[in-house]
C-alpha cells in the first residue's frame, strides 16, 4: 500500500533518494498542484470538501473550508506568485508560509493514502495540510495558460518551438502534454477556463489548474499564443459561418470495406464523392470561391464573419489548405475549422483540421506567406457504429443485419485548447468523441473550455437526439458553451425517404445561459451565421474561493441564413457528386 513519500517519490523519481522531499516544496507550483491533487482524489478526499459550515445536526466527517484558510491559500498563493526570482534561478522562490504548510507533510509521510473509513470515523489528519497546499497552489497560478510572462509558464513556453525563416516569419508548433514536472505517464497538469458550479469533484476545487489523465490516455495540448497581441480592443462578439457541406450524400457513398459472411459485423467506409479530385484545379479554385462568396455575401447583410466551420469529412486537407490559404488574406477571419478525410502526410482517415490565425496575434498581415505549420490535426477517438436503425433511416444501402464499424484506424488519442483573445479557450471533438464518456471527455471537464465545436455527420440536430444530450451535460459541467454542426447530406436523405418529418436543423446550439437553440437552414440557403457574444461570470470553488469575475461565457446572441444565389453555386456542390468514380 502507498504512502504519502511513496506517491511523491512515483511522481518525481528524479528527486535524490537520499534526500527527504518534504523540507523544501517544489519549484512549480503545478508540481504542488500535482502531488497534492492526486493524493486527494486518490484518498477519496476530495468529496468530503465543503465551504463555511458542517451541515446540521450532522457527526459525519467533512473537512470544511472556513474564511481563514480561504484568505490564507490566497494571500500565500499570491506572495508566491509576485516573489522575486533568486539571482541565478529562473523561477520565483516559494515563500516562507508555503515551505512550512509543505514541511507539515513531514509528519505524514508514511500514512497510507487510501484506508477503508468507517462512517463515523474522523478525516485523517493529513487531508486537510493536503488541501490548503492544493489551494495555494492553485492560487499562485492564477491567469497561468493566458498569461505569457506568467513566472511559472517557463515549462509551457520552452516547449514551444521558433523558428526563423527568410521572410521573418516564426511558426508555432507544439505545446506541451504537461505543465508539471510530474511524470505525465501517471498525471498531467493543465491550466483551466470553467470551474464547474455543479458536482462534488475535483474539478470543482481549482479555477487555474487541472488534473488531467495521463499522456497513455489522451494527450491535451494547451495552445498559447506566444507573439505580441494585436492591438486595439478584444471584440466582445464572435460571428460564425456554418457551412453544412455536403449537401447531398449519393448512394454509393458508404461502402462495404470487409464483412464476415458468418459474423454479424463488418468494416465500411466513406467516399467523399462531394470533394473534386485534387488534380481538378478548377472545381477546387470554385469551392474556394463559393465559401468566400457566403462570406461577402453575409457581410453585406450585416452579420459579423470571425470564422468558417465545416462538419465532419467535410475536405480533405489538400483542399482544407486551398480555403486555409485564401481565408488567411482576410485580416477578420480568425480560424477555419473542419472536418478532413485525409491529415498532412496523406494518412486516410477522420480528422479536425484547425487554422488558428489567432495564434499569428501581431505577426498576421494579409501577405503572410509560411503559415501553414501552424495548422493543427488530429484525429476521432472512436468508431462510428452503423446499426439497422441508421442504415435504415438513411437508405445507406448496407445489410442492416450486421453492425458496421467505421474502417478507421485510431494511432493516437489528443485534444488541442486553444487560446483566442486573450482570455478565451477554444476545443473540438468529432461525432462519436461527444458521445463518449472517454477518454477526451475527461480532458474537456477537466479544462472547462469556453467553446466546443463538435464536427458530425448526422441527421438533424433536435433537441431530443444524442448530440443535444452530451452538449447538455457539458453546458452543464464544466459549463462549455458547445456547437454541434452536422453536415446537410444524411438530412436530405431522411427527408427523401419520407418516414419521419421534414427537417432542416444543421446545427444545435447550447450555453448555460440560454439553454439549447435550434439553428435551422432555410429553403435554398447555403450557409447560417451564428453570432456569440462574451458574458463575464464569477465562479467559486468548491471550498469557496471566488475568481473575482475573471471568468467568461460564450451565449447566443443571433443567427441568420446566408445564399449567393442559385446562379452563383456550382452545380456540382448542390448534387454532392464532384467526381466520378
Amino acid at each position: 500500500m502507498a504512502t504519502l513519500e511513496d506517491v511523491f517519490r512515483s511522481l518525481f523519481p528524479e528527486f535524490p533518494a537520499d534526500q527527504d522531499p518534504f523540507v523544501q516544496p517544489p519549484r512549480l507550483p503545478a508540481d504542488v498542484f500535482a502531488f497534492s491533487a492526486h493524493l486527494l482524489e486518490r484518498s477519496g478526499a476530495s468529496h468530503h470538501i465543503a465551504p463555511y459550515v458542517p451541515m446540521r445536526d450532522s457527526d459525519f466527517r467533512s473537512l470544511i473550508v472556513d474564511a481563514a484558510m480561504r484568505n490564507r491559500a490566497a494571500k500565500l498563493g499570491k506572495e508566491w506568485l509576485r516573489a522575486p526570482t533568486p539571482a541565478g534561478r529562473t523561477l520565483p522562490a516559494a515563500p516562507s508560509g508555503v515551505i512550512a504548510k509543505w514541511r507539515r507533510l513531514r509528519k505524514f509521510r508514511d500514512r497510507i493514502v487510501y484506508e477503508p473509513l468507517l462512517e463515523k470515523s474522523d478525516a485523517p489528519d493529513w487531508w486537510m495540510p493536503c488541501l490548503e497546499l492544493m489551494m495555494i497552489a492553485d492560487e499562485a497560478s492564477r491567469d497561468i495558460g493566458f498569461d505569457s510572462d506568467h513566472p511559472f509558464a517557463l515549462p509551457m513556453r520552452s516547449a514551444y518551438i521558433l523558428e526563423e525563416t527568410e521572410d521573418d516569419f516564426y511558426t508555432l508548433q507544439r505545446a506541451s502534454f504537461s505543465l508539471s514536472t510530474a511524470v505525465d505517464d501517471l498525471v498531467c497538469v493543465q491550466p483551466k477556463s470553467r470551474t464547474p458550479t455543479v458536482g462534488c469533484t475535483l474539478r470543482s476545487l481549482s479555477h487555474h489548474l487541472a488534473l488531467l489523465p495521463p499522456r497513455g490516455q489522451v494527450r491535451a495540448r494547451w495552445v498559447q499564443p506566444v507573439f505580441p497581441e494585436r492591438a486595439g480592443q478584444r471584440p466582445k462578439k464572435l460571428g460564425l459561418l456554418l457551412l453544412p457541406y455536403p449537401f447531398r450524400i449519393a448512394d454509393d457513398v458508404f461502402e462495404k470495406v470487409a464483412a464476415h459472411a458468418k459474423e454479424t459485423w463488418g468494416w465500411f467506409g466513406v467516399r467523399s464523392s462531394w470533394l473534386p479530385d485534387n488534380r481538378d484545379r478548377t472545381k477546387r479554385k470554385a469551392f474556394v470561391e463559393y465559401v468566400l462568396h457566403l462570406v461577402r455575401e453575409a457581410r453585406s447583410k450585416g452579420k459579423r464573419v470571425d470564422a468558417v466551420v465545416l462538419p465532419e469529412l467535410a475536405l480533405n486537407f489538400t483542399q482544407f489548405v486551398d480555403l486555409a490559404r485564401a481565408l488567411a488574406k482576410d485580416e477578420m477571419i480568425e480560424f477555419l475549422i473542419a472536418g478532413i478525410t485525409h491529415d498532412r502526410s496523406g494518412r486516410r482517415g477522420n480528422f479536425v483540421s484547425i487554422a488558428p490565425f489567432f495564434l499569428l496575434e501581431s505577426r498576421r498581415t494579409a501577405n503572410m506567406t509560411d503559415w501553414e505549420k501552424i495548422i493543427l490535426v488530429r484525429e476521432k477517438h472512436h468508431r462510428w457504429k452503423l446499426n439497422s436503425s441508421q442504415i435504415e433511416a438513411y437508405d445507406l444501402g448496407l445489410d442492416p443485419k450486421k453492425s458496421w464499424w467505421e474502417h478507421l484506424s485510431i494511432l493516437s488519442r489528443s485534444l488541442d485548447v486553444l487560446v483566442f483573445r486573450g482570455n478565451s479557450t477554444l476545443t473540438t471533438l468529432i461525432c462519436e468523441d461527444l458521445a463518449r464518456v472517454d477518454p477526451c471527455q475527461a480532458v474537456v471537464r477537466g479544462v472547462g473550455p469556453n467553446l466546443l465545436i463538435a464536427l458530425l455527420m448526422d441527421g438533424p440536430q433536435l433537441e431530443n437526439r444524442w448530440p443535444a444530450r452530451y452538449a447538455t451535460v457539458l453546458a452543464e459541467d464544466p459549463g462549455t458553451s458547445v456547437l454541434t454542426l452536422t453536415s446537410f447530406g444524411l438530412i436530405a436523405r431522411q427527408n427523401e425517404l419520407g418516414d419521419h418529418p421534414q427537417a432542416s436543423a444543421i446545427a444545435l446550439w447550447k450555453d448555460d445561459v440560454n439553454g439549447a437553440k435550434k439553428l435551422e437552414l432555410p429553403r435554398d440557403s447555403d450557409a447560417l451565421v451564428l453570432e456569440l457574444v462574451a458574458q463575464g461570470k464569477t465562479e467559486r470553488t468548491l471550498d469557496g474561493r471566488s475568481d473575482d469575475g475573471s471568468t467568461h461565457r460564450w451565449v447566443y446572441d443571433a443567427h441568420g441564413a446566408v445564399s449567393v444565389g442559385a446562379q452563383n453555386r456550382p452545380d456540382w456542390i448542390t448534387t454532392g457528386v464532384a467526381k466520378s468514380k
